[in-house]
């Protein structure tokens, strides 16, 4: 049944997903849309903490059994516990590239010949060389209509609700559910529209035999879906050879070929092995899907300029945005945003803020804690500013002296920032986690030792829920800046240069940080 009152449905499907749940749920809240929305998760067995970081959220959580599991299946469930007119498909372990993903991919629906929409898919550092050229040629940076071949990968995807009730997604099928979709829709009139600008991260940390079993799997679907094609052996050692080769060139021109020397053959061989076994010489695929899915990306001699990926930026905001969802100190007031002048009334939009001072990304001055301790308009700017070295503490419990010594310092740096599992959690509700993770008084009292003069925390403190204000004190006698509140889900741990610009506000202990990381080369 559809509900007029949600546009879009997200629809995900997961299977132990710790790693990127959180990071995929908070990026989805932060989106930026002027309508409303739902999310249904369709969680087939996890045994990790999936389920756990998920029920943070504000979202629907479906159980099915792991051996009734199918992709169709799996989003056929969704589904139907969906109310959006539109229902739009992420994978798990794939993130919006901005806060734009979700308007940009629904808004082609406004063309009512468009079934289907689906959007750019992009690698991170982690993903594989070749892996990396199959996004840039699946995913160009130009906006596209499909008529001909049904393409189309539910990894990053919408569809029309309306649509789905007439023919729903082929549970019977081991993979490629999202092309046998569209195929029958553009039998019918319909168009598939690609949105490069509805990007998202998709990031694949698999093993070659899991290469070889995803393109194995999908090689069956195909067979099923086309049945009169084939993929026989000849067809193996020409994309085999094609691939590989097409990609030492790219390689060698963006000057990472000894790095991938070994993992782009071992990657071409899985890929197409995979899909030779799956095929079982059985079949012929067509030219336009042999374009689409198999041929790499063109050797350009002429054009010696490196490819870059146009999403990815240098600086990287830690910033965790003000709403009035976002969660505060218990007995703290909660952020109001109000507009005490509009457009309509008044001609202009003026509005005002309530808030406490340490809501969301915040720096603690001395004052804070130490009665006639300098206020943050006394902070100088150097302490604000510079290069930061990012530590990671993956564990749960609080962060002990131990985990300290254990780092490797850099002398010349002299503000850290401690990621934590806090970066996992949901920023989008006004739920506070009392059981956050923070350092113990004693860190407090070792790291006032060292020569440091800022520290960061993605927590909502840098001390312990329930303990006593030593840790602070510590630290804020030492004239040591607290940084708080940090959202890190995008940052891994090294060096990086710092802006953290609070407002100069006289007389105050705290105010609220604009916080960025700018990538050291």
């Amino acid at each position: 049944m559809i509900n007029e009152n949600i546009t879009a449905s997200i629809i995900i499907r997961s299977f132990n997903e710790e790693r990127d749940i959180g990071r995929l749920l908070t990026g989805i809240f932060n989106q930026n849309v002027d309508f409303n929305f739902e999310v249904v998760l369709v969680d087939s067995g996890s045994t990790d903490a999936t389920i756990d970081i998920a029920s943070k959220y504000n979202i629907k959580i479906i159980h099915i059994n792991p051996e009734d599991f199918s992709f169709g299946f799996a989003l056929n469930k969704g589904i139907e516990n969906a109310s959006g007119k539109y229902c739009v498909m992420i994978s798990a372990h794939c993130f919006p590239a901005d806060n734009f993903w979700l308007k940009r991919i629904i808004a082609p629906f406004e063309n009512q010949k468009y079934a289907v929409v689906y959007g750019k898919q992009l690698g991170d550092e982690n993903t594989k060389y070749s892996e990396m050229q199959l996004l840039k040629r699946w995913f160009p940076d130009f906006d596209m209509e499909d008529e001909g071949v049904a393409f189309c990968n539910n990894a990053n995807s919408a569809i029309r609700k309306e649509l789905w009730q007439e023919h729903k997604f082929d549970e019977e099928l081991t993979g490629l559910e999202d092309i046998e979709w569209t195929r029958f829709f553009l039998k019918r009139g319909y168009k598939a529209f690609y949105s490069y600008k509805a990007a998202i991260f998709h990031i694949h940390t698999e093993s070659y035999k899991q290469i070889y079993n995803r393109y194995y799997r999908e090689s069956l679907a195909y067979k099923q879906i086309f049945k009169n094609e084939r993929f026989g052996l000849r067809y193996f050692f020409k994309f085999f050879i094609m691939n590989w080769g097409g990609d030492y060139i790219h390689a060698i021109r963006d000057k990472v070929f000894i790095k991938n020397i070994l993992s782009i053959p071992s990657f071409r061989f899985m890929q197409f092995w995979g899909t030779y076994k799956g095929n079982n010489y059985k079949t012929q695929v067509s030219y336009s899907m042999q374009r689409r899915l198999y041929y790499p990306i063109k050797p350009n001699f002429l054009n010696t300029k490196r490819v870059t990926n146009k999403f990815k930026s240098e600086f990287i905001d830690i910033t965790r945005k003000l709403s009035p969802t976002i969660p505060v100190w218990p007995g703290d007031c909660k952020f109001e945003l109000t507009a005490f002048k509009t457009h309509d009334t008044h001609g202009v939009k003026v509005s005002s803020v309530n808030m406490n001072l340490h809501t969301g990304t915040h720096i603690d001055a001395p004052s804070h804690f130490i009665k006639g301790g300098s206020n943050v308009n006394d902070i100088p700017l150097e302490k604000l500013i510079g290069k930061v070295q990012v530590i990671e503490f993956k564990k749960d419990g609080p962060i002990t002296v131990d985990f300290f010594k254990k780092i490797r310092w850099n002398k010349g740096v002299k503000k850290i920032i401690i990621k934590t599992k806090n970066s996992s959690l949901e920023n989008c509700s006004d739920k506070f986690d009392e059981t956050f993770i923070a350092i113990t008084k004693e860190s407090a009292h070792w790291l006032s030792n060292k020569d440091i003069d800022l520290i960061g925390i993605d927590g909502p403190s840098i001390q312990l829920f329930n303990d006593t204000d030593e840790t602070h004190k510590n630290l804020l006698k030492n004239n040591i800046v607290l940084l708080e509140g940090l959202d890190l889900q995008h940052v891994k741990p090294g060096f990086f240069e710092l802006y953290s610009l609070p407002l100069k506000i006289d007389g105050a202990e705290g105010s609220p940080v604009r916080a960025i990381l700018k990538e050291v080369k």
